[in-house]
């Protein structure tokens, strides 16, 4: 694949689970302070690994506080999911959030995954193929509220008539949209719909997905460069291989999270191995990458990837 020549990005998402608020709002400081670009929480009911008896903070709660403890990194939730509220109600809160962060809001959605979360609330839970059709209805619908001065929707799970959205969205046309997945569904919606399209997995299967998403494009007549690709890895970085290991173990044990299964899924070892893994990434087309970080929150290696790593791929 083509390199492409967007500017580096490097986000955080603070996993919303297993903490208090208290130490949520100072991660949340500090990565502001560090200078990354933008600040990330998850929408989960329940802890989405491990135990489910643990704290997990609500989402749009979450991010509306966010908003207001922070001046200058960008915000959102990576990402949405499309079950947990109907899309008319996601639109509202969306965009005031918008307007209380004085327009840093990243828009995001994806079809949801969290199965036993919608078990213990007695929520439904339809097939992958009817999520991926409630994806496509509530993007049209979120849209469409933000755009224009009514709206009126009739389809297979939603409906809406004549309905405003007030205030609209600061930034305009509405703000920016991430769409989460690797699946063939997401990737279409992804084609219509993303100005940024976020994954995980390694670079290989990234690249395989990214592929897709450019032959999905094409489908749509839709321009494969528009779109941004994000990654959302985990980190375990340190000053050597072996303490970046410990990390690792330390870390995915506390989240109930199987390592040996996910390392996929990481960025992993010295400052100079995670500088190579990241341009492993970037030459499939990364240019975006949210790293998620779970409690406890440990700015040092945040610091490190941001001093030694990050000036390393100039």
């Amino acid at each position: 694949m083509e390199v492409r020549s967007r500017p580096l990005r490097f986000g955080v998402q603070l996993q919303a689970q297993r903490t208090s608020w208290q130490e949520y709002v100072a991660a949340l400081r500090s990565v502001e302070e560090l200078g990354f670009d933008s600040a990330w929480t998850c929408d989960h009911l329940l802890p989405f690994s491990g135990p489910d008896d643990g704290p997990c903070f609500d989402a749009l709660t979450t991010l509306a506080a966010m908003a207001t403890l922070t001046s200058r990194v960008r915000i959102g939730v990576l990402v949405n999911g499309v079950l947990y509220r109907d899309p008319a109600t996601l639109a509202k809160s969306a965009a005031l959030v918008d307007h209380i962060s004085g327009g840093r809001l990243e828009f995001s959605l994806g079809a949801a995954w969290a199965e036993r979360e919608f078990r213990a609330y007695g929520l439904p839970f339809p097939s992958l193929k009817e999520r991926y059709e409630r994806l496509d209805e509530a993007l049209q619908i979120v849209t469409s509220l933000w755009r224009e001065h009514r709206t009126t929707f009739v389809g297979r799970h939603y409906r809406l008539e004549n309905a405003p959205c007030e205030p609209k969205p600061l930034q305009q046309p509405f703000p920016p949209i991430t769409i989460g997945g690797s699946g063939l569904g997401t990737l279409r919606l992804a084609a219509k719909y993303a100005t940024t399209w976020n994954m995980q997995g390694p670079p290989d299967k990234f690249a395989e997905r990214a592929a897709l998403l450019r032959r999905c494009c094409e489908e749509v007549g839709r321009d494969f460069d528009e779109i941004e690709l994000s990654l959302h890895p985990l980190i375990a970085l340190a000053r050597t291989r072996e303490e970046a290991e410990v990390l690792a173990s330390r870390t995915a044990a506390s989240n109930g999270q199987d390592l040996e299964g996910q390392r996929g899924n990481w960025l992993l070892g010295s400052p100079a191995e995670v500088t190579d893994q990241l341009r492993c990434y970037a030459e499939v087309g990364v240019s975006s990458w949210v790293i998620g970080v779970g409690h406890p929150f440990d700015m040092a290696q945040l610091q490190l990837l941001l001093e030694d790593v990050v000036p390393a791929l100039d």
